[in-house]
């Protein structure tokens, strides 16, 4: 957060209290400054470049070319995320920006709850919208047919939470940690390393994200995968889980931040 926003008087009360001047201030640090074309560039060439040598250089099918959508979509804008948002909590803290914003009329709900609205609205649209739409349009030029739109923005929607559990995640840790180790460190082990824990426990497929981005060869699609073919999904479960988790992540981080000492 940028000290040097001007906080306005407002009327807030309760929790909200201040949550318009900090909100404000976040999303400065998207919209106001060269991130938000910076993160939209880096993604739409990524996610579009990774699969557009499979669409264009060879015969991949349409699911072929889905599940590698799915994949460059969620895991590698994930590391992005939890870079991002590992310094959230932590360097403001470390360089007295979060004590001097609490010194205000502002809450420490507000004070969490702003992050979250500003970087969930911030990579919905530079990693999620955006590279979707160019991976859509690419996709269903490549293809005999275009895909079901309203089955691509729900597919669209699932990226987004995968997306979501590791920035709700690493928001909480920032909470919970004083050192960006694990902060940074927690998550992407979880992120690269979900394969082989639901390898050891196999009911963990129907908790944690990782089968919304990633089916199993020959067997299954991933929950993605089905939603933009139309598909029923082999379970609705990990959507339901991790949509939980994400609340749950949330609700962690504003009840531990509201008892933190500065």
């Amino acid at each position: 957060m940028n000290t040097n926003n001007t906080l306005q008087l407002v009327n807030e009360q309760g929790w909200r209290r201040g949550l318009r001047n900090l909100l404000r201030a976040e999303m400065g640090s998207w919209w106001q400054t060269r991130s938000w074309w910076i993160q939209t560039l880096i993604w739409v060439s990524v996610v579009n470049m990774s699969i557009a040598s499979a669409i264009w250089g060879s015969s991949e099918d349409a699911p072929a070319a889905i599940a590698l959508y799915a994949l460059f979509a969620c895991l590698f804008p994930t590391i992005a995320i939890i870079i991002i948002l590992q310094d959230a909590i932590i360097g403001e803290k470390e360089s007295g920006t979060a004590a001097w914003v609490l010194s205000k009329p502002v809450s420490r709900t507000a004070f969490v709850v702003a992050k979250l609205i500003a970087h969930s609205v911030g990579v919905l649209v530079t990693m999620t919208l955006l590279p979707g739409l160019v991976a859509y349009l690419q996709m269903s030029l490549a293809g005999d047919t275009w895909l079901n739109p309203l089955n691509f923005v729900a597919g669209l929607g699932i990226v987004w939470l995968y997306q979501m559990f590791f920035l709700t995640l690493t928001l909480m840790l920032g909470v919970l940690f004083a050192q960006r180790a694990a902060v940074i460190g927690i998550p992407l082990a979880l992120a690269f390393g979900t394969q082989l824990l639901i390898g050891a426990v196999p009911a963990l497929q129907y908790v944690l994200p990782w089968r919304l981005a990633v089916g199993i060869e020959n067997e299954t699609l991933s929950v993605i995968e089905s939603v933009i073919l139309g598909q029923a999904p082999f379970s609705w479960w990990p959507v339901v889980s991790v949509a939980g988790c994400v609340v749950v992540f949330t609700a962690v981080a504003i009840h531990q931040f509201r008892k933190e000492e500065f």
